[in-house]
């Protein structure tokens, strides 16, 4: 049985794992605060390719970087930084959002390098 998709519930579902996730993340909740912002991003990828079904492009483009945004503070940097290649990449992608992008994604690999080095020294302990 197929469940139907409801675009307004969807998003404002998505709405409220985020709020929920910032506070926890606030609180230092770091394990359930990633736990909602993957769950939050699972739904903006959703909402993403429904836009992109309907050619809303602007909203689509908007949910993607949205996207991207929650799976970095989940600490999945390969699959934010995969999304941010995805929109730079797109010929459609407006200037300023190209701009963002790449502005975002230098601070991605940044954390992801940070990341990095803070395992290679525990390993070497």
């Amino acid at each position: 049985m197929t469940q139907s998709f409801d675009f307004d519930t969807e998003e404002t579902h998505k709405s409220n794992l985020l709020i929920q996730a910032a506070l926890l993340r606030d609180m230092g909740d770091m394990e359930q605060s990633s736990t909602n912002f993957a769950a939050a991003a699972e739904i903006e990828e959703r909402l993403a390719q429904r836009a992109e079904a309907q050619n809303d492009v602007a909203k689509a483009m908007r949910l993607w970087y949205s996207a991207a945004s929650a799976w970095a503070y989940a600490g999945d940097f390969h699959h934010a930084l995969t999304l941010l290649h995805t929109l730079e990449a797109r010929p459609d992608t407006p200037t300023v959002l190209r701009a963002r992008v790449q502005a975002f994604s230098q601070t991605v690999r940044q954390q992801r390098k940070h990341w990095q080095e803070m395992l290679r020294e525990l390993a070497s302990a």
